[in-house]
């Protein structure tokens, strides 16, 4: 890997319920599983090598709908109807045991090898994950600019599960329906032709979705299961429209050669640059449908088929621990990349798939294996007894294995409390009252540096530090948009009084809230809070290498007028620097040219109508995890030495008359030396102060701003 964290986790071997082909053994299903693992763990481990190894997600979605849809339209189309509690607790016994026990280990080495600071977001993905909603957790939280800079979690995998869970809870339902009002209607030779129908508009509604979010939104749309219902129902369509194809021994080489090749191909050249899913993953889709029509010929495979190659026994056996292989190999990396380091080496990533592999033959043996064969005919009796006859919905041993998955869905999330907790008390600590004889943090380099402050413990502690931020409404301090929210809704500090304050742009100018809020309060100013997490307050939008986030600058436009109406006496902002944005969300300006002018477009006309405007400088972007450094050695290699580099937002306000530059470096970095720690309290939380830091600046703000 070439980053201090491992890439995303962005892959499934989801399709874990090992069912049957249409007609027969298909060993060449377990080679194709095998072939997308291999691709997922390469691609974790070595981006750079295989660029577009994400795509193993697109080829396990299509396996699962060939294998499970066509299962449940085999079994509709026979019987009218489906077996539902039967295919529910299959799904149970083949996915929760192992998903479970690998929740619980990960639980266990989250706290026996990561700092406390990181139990807590490992203890919600333990949650979101047993609820098979990971995918909107992961989605919310990439689109989001405060979980972007946040580390990799262990469990960020879960999400491709999550989407095959809540595809499989809607479609046998929608399924059956089709199938009762044919049969009222027409009779049950009808119910293929109107299943494909109906899972036809699905997909292509589906496929149409993806195409448009994906463009738009490409970070949450990866993840969301409306972008990727219409790869299980492509793979679901094959099953249904060609269970069985005859081409003759050379037509099924070359349809499966080609398929191979275009999965290859998309992996080797694909990128997460691109808008993705969308229609570029039509490609690694159809490779896979072809590699599947491929091996369903009745002709006898030739050498040259990849479904030969995929039948080998040493193939098929990665193919058969595919799921734990999946479910182990993404904690294994991100554990030995903490522990180790980043960018692993060849010995490196040999270890972690060894390990993984062996994780995933004992996890496949010794619990999917078990579990798959449970029979819960010993429960029977005296579930009997105590149904006293009466009729339920589902049979006593199918109410048993709905028991063990309540049992297996509850147990993680009960045991990921106790770290959680332990966690939450510390977080209470931080309404505590500060003490700024022992906590001077700021202070210190303010009136008399040279006094002794006596050593305490750190404030916050560095467990808890992601959560001291200001205490305001999201609708104002994260995500103001004020074609949504009514600025008169945002107002701090003194609200009776008539003169006002304005706050604005991105989460590094609404770090300074809480002390512009005491501020504000004691010299008698309202304070308007407008700030937006990754929205610097600039009249040209920051890029990706896949999108414009024009949204960004046409809110700024509106918010200038807005601060015009308002007619504040003073408006206050900052900015995350160039450097920071490129490297924790990877936006940026075309040059530094453009981020001078776009602040000046955006600072001018407040200027130019008499209003005064302040500039805090940027923070320096700390280089390495400060919170988890400082849990470890708070004496230790904690600091580093102050970039010399010139902000463009500093810049911008230098060339306009009356704006000015508030510089808090020789506070942050006393002798231009940035510490983790400075007097008692610690500065940063990751790459924003804490919020008890920003408080001790309350004082070296009043001076320079003159309030």
């Amino acid at each position: 890997m070439s980053s201090a964290q491992p890439p995303p986790a962005t892959h499934p071997a989801a399709a874990a319920g090992h069912q049957q082909p249409p007609a027969g053994h298909r060993p060449d299903i377990q080679g194709l599983r095998a072939l997308a693992v291999t691709l997922v763990i390469w691609y974790h481990l070595w981006p750079l090598s295989l660029p577009g190894g994400f795509v193993g997600v697109d080829v396990f979605f299509v396996i699962s709908g060939y294998l499970i849809v066509g299962s449940l339209a085999r079994e509709i189309m026979s019987t009218g109807t489906l077996a539902l509690a039967r295919f529910y607790s299959r799904r149970i016994k083949r996915l929760l045991p192992a998903a479970a026990t690998v929740l619980l280990a990960t639980l266990a080495a989250t706290v026996l090898l990561l700092p406390e600071g990181r139990w807590q977001s490992v203890a919600r993905d333990v949650a979101a994950a047993g609820l098979n909603i990971q995918n909107w957790n992961q989605a919310f939280s990439a689109s989001s600019y405060e979980g972007a800079t946040a580390s990799v979690s262990p469990l960020q995998h879960y999400w491709s599960l999550a989407v095959e869970e809540q595809f499989y809870l809607f479609i046998p339902l929608v399924m059956l329906l089709c199938a009762g009002v044919v049969r009222k209607a027409r009779g049950t030779r009808q119910i293929r032709g109107v299943l494909i129908a109906v899972l036809g508009v699905l997909t292509v509604a589906s496929f149409l979705h993806s195409i448009l979010y994906s463009a738009t939104a490409p970070g949450p749309a990866y993840f969301f299961t409306t972008t990727r219902i219409w790869e299980l129902g492509l793979g679901g369509l094959l099953a249904i429209l060609v269970p069985r194809l005859r081409f003759g021994t050379r037509a099924s080489a070359v349809l499966g050669l080609a398929g191979f090749l275009m999965v290859l191909v998309a992996a080797a050249a694909f990128s997460t640059a691109m808008a993705f899913p969308g229609w570029v993953a039509l490609l690694p889709v159809a490779g896979t449908m072809a590699l599947l029509a491929s091996g369903s010929s009745r002709s006898r495979l030739g050498y040259a088929a990849p479904a030969r190659w995929h039948s080998l026994r040493p193939v098929t056996y990665i193919g058969d621990i595919s799921y734990s292989l999946y479910l182990w190999h993404w904690p294994v990396i991100v554990f030995s990349v903490y522990v180790f380091g980043p960018a692993p080496s060849l010995l490196h990533g040999g270890a972690v798939i060894a390990g993984s592999l062996a994780l995933a033959a004992l996890s496949t043996r010794f619990v999917e294996q078990p579990f798959r064969t449970f029979d819960p005919a010993r429960f029977r009796r005296r579930l009997r007894s105590r149904s006293r006859g009466r009729r339920r919905a589902a049979t006593p041993e199918y109410r048993s294995v709905f028991v063990l998955g309540a049992l297996l869905t509850v147990v993680p999330m009960t045991v990921a409390a106790v770290p959680y907790l332990v966690v939450e008390e510390k977080t209470q600590a931080l309404n505590a009252e500060l003490d700024l004889a022992s906590y001077p943090g700021a202070m210190v380099a303010y009136g008399a540096p040279d006094a002794v402050v006596p050593r305490m413990p750190v404030r916050p502690d560095p467990a808890v530090a992601t959560a001291d931020q200001p205490h305001a409404p999201d609708e104002c301090r994260t995500s103001y948009d004020p074609a949504k929210v009514d600025y008169t809704d945002c107002v701090f500090g003194d609200p009776a009084s008539s003169r006002s304050i304005v706050l604005v742009g991105d989460s590094h100018a609404s770090q300074y809230m809480d002390s512009l809020s005491i501020l504000a309060r004691e010299s008698g100013h309202r304070l308007y809070v407008l700030t937006r997490n990754g929205c610097p307050f600039s009249v040209h939008p920051l890029t990706s290498d896949t999108f414009t986030y024009t949204n960004c600058s046409s809110q700024n436009e509106q918010t200038i007028k807005d601060i015009l109406a308002i007619k504040p006496a003073l408006v206050v902002t900052a900015a995350l620097s160039p450097a920071g944005y490129e490297d924790a969300l990877g936006w940026r300006w075309g040059d530094k040219a453009e981020a001078v002018s776009g602040f000046a477009g955006a600072l001018a006309p407040l200027a130019d109508a008499g209003i005064r405007v302040a500039v805090i400088s940027d923070l320096p972007y700390p280089p390495f995890n400060v919170p988890e450094c400082v849990a470890k050695d708070r004496d230790g290699a904690c600091s580093f030495d102050l970039p010399q580099t010139t902000s463009p937002l500093a810049e911008a306000a230098d060339a306009i008359e009356g704006a000015t530059v508030v510089d808090l470096m020789d506070y942050l970095c006393p002798e231009s030396i940035c510490r983790g720690v400075v007097g008692n309290v610690l500065v940063y939380r990751d790459n924003h102060i804490t919020g008890t830091f920003a408080k001790t600046l309350a004082i070296p703000l009043r001076d320079s701003l003159g309030l």
